[in-house]
């Protein structure tokens, strides 16, 4: 008689083309794939496109009331939905991602006592925040820390301020790359339409920036700052994958500067690989993130790479060899380090050629879910108990697979 299969439960607050969504995708997809059964939990923002991307075997179940914003109100309803919901699936596992999940949704994990819990650290909230917010977030993350028996940490970074922070012990952090399929961004060919615009532009040197064009991404604090360099290089054009709620007000700094013709928003794009391929220089400005993925896309794709100071960021960016690290707020010195790129075509090379020689490996998808898997497994190990109905954790997701394909 076969036993029962366990089950794992995933709550993200948005489920739209951001990183922590692609990597809680992927998560799901390939536990699914190794034959758990697995529910997505998702807040009310979310894209058809996410929902198409799902493993058809994937139960998703859109929770309303989960929104990012502090909402008392809706927040309430979220806790209770959410237990009730728990109770009715009776998970072995609850895996949470982003911050307003992460603690609502381990909050009302305490209507299921039995399940594990995981959270998913890929960004911290109380980070680069006024006193009063900072001391808030904090206090509600060591909260959701006392139901949270492992974490899972996009990076060393994370890591290490979730520690410096009193949340969570180094027993039970585990750092674990969000993964992406790296084959894609390494044999990738240059997008069209930013080849066509290049061959515009004599001697063109592309600069690109691929994020969700949101506030904390700091694209208004990019454009200032290139403005007089873009007017010292003719040569020089920018293009920005993404789309969010700062459009507008970026596409009209553009028209004001009169740059249209060489400063582009491309919108939302299926074809990140490809847009990396047409740049030559590959920049990020955020203030406050994990590791964002697309900085790893940059290295796969074997791109000098300029980006501000973040946390583990030095497991992708070496400073002065692939690219330059610096402050969060030296905007001239984020300029000046572009302008050395830009008038450098050697030394563009020789940072693309360390890019394409890093060992990126662990950012494999495979890896991840391995290693999310791995930790799923030394969670119950450790804590002595075991899925329900099972003698113990599967010991891999392959084999996971395969005892499900003989039932």
């Amino acid at each position: 008689m076969s036993e029962p299969v366990p089950k794992i439960v995933h709550v993200i607050t948005r489920f739209v083309n951001g990183g922590a969504d692609e990597n809680t995708l992927l998560t799901c997809n390939h536990q699914a794939e190794a034959g758990f059964e697995v529910w997505l939990l998702y807040g009310n923002e979310f894209t058809k496109r996410m929902l198409d991307l799902l493993d058809p075997r994937v139960n998703a179940i859109a929770v309303p009331s989960l929104v990012r914003d502090a909402s008392p109100f809706n927040d309430l309803i979220a806790l209770v939905s959410l237990a009730r919901l728990y109770r009715k699936i009776r998970p072995d596992i609850i895996h949470t991602h982003t911050s307003k999940a992460g603690f609502v949704g381990r909050l009302a994990a305490l209507a299921v006592p039995r399940a594990a819990v995981v959270h998913g650290v890929h960004i911290l909230p109380f980070t680069d925040e006024p006193f009063l917010k900072r001391t808030i977030y904090l206090l509600l993350e060591k909260v959701a820390a006392l139901r949270t028996h492992a974490f899972i940490d996009v990076s060393d970074g994370m890591r290490d301020l979730c520690l410096a922070n009193g949340l969570g012990n180094v027993t039970n952090h585990f750092v674990v790359r969000s993964g992406m399929d790296v084959e894609r961004f390494r044999r990738a060919a240059p997008a069209n339409d930013i080849a066509t615009l290049r061959h515009e532009t004599p001697g063109a040197v592309v600069i690109g920036y691929v994020a969700v064009l949101e506030r904390r991404k700091r694209h208004r604090e990019l454009l200032q700052t290139l403005l007089p360099l873009l007017g010292r290089h003719k040569s020089a054009l920018l293009v920005m994958a993404g789309d969010g709620p700062e459009r507008p007000l970026l596409q009209k700094m553009i028209d004001e500067a009169a740059l249209a013709a060489r400063v582009r928003i491309l919108g939302f794009r299926n074809d990140v690989e490809s847009v990396l391929a047409a740049c030559d220089i590959c920049v990020f400005t955020s203030q406050r993130e994990g590791l964002p993925r697309s900085i790893v896309q940059y290295g796969l794709a074997g791109k000098p790479i300029v980006v501000t100071r973040l946390p583990g960021i030095e497991a992708v960016v070496r400073h002065g060899e692939n690219g330059y690290v610096v402050a969060s707020d030296d905007f001239s010195g984020f300029a000046s380090s572009i302008e050395k790129l830009l008038e450098n075509p050697d030394l563009r090379a020789r940072f693309s050629q360390a890019s394409a020689d890093a060992d990126l490996s662990p950012w494999d998808a495979r890896v991840m879910g391995e290693k999310i898997h791995e930790v799923y497994a030394q969670l119950f190990s450790d804590r002595g108990g075991r899925p329900r109905g099972q003698r113990a954790w599967p010991l891999s997701a392959e084999r996971q697979n395969s005892d499900v394909a003989e039932c």
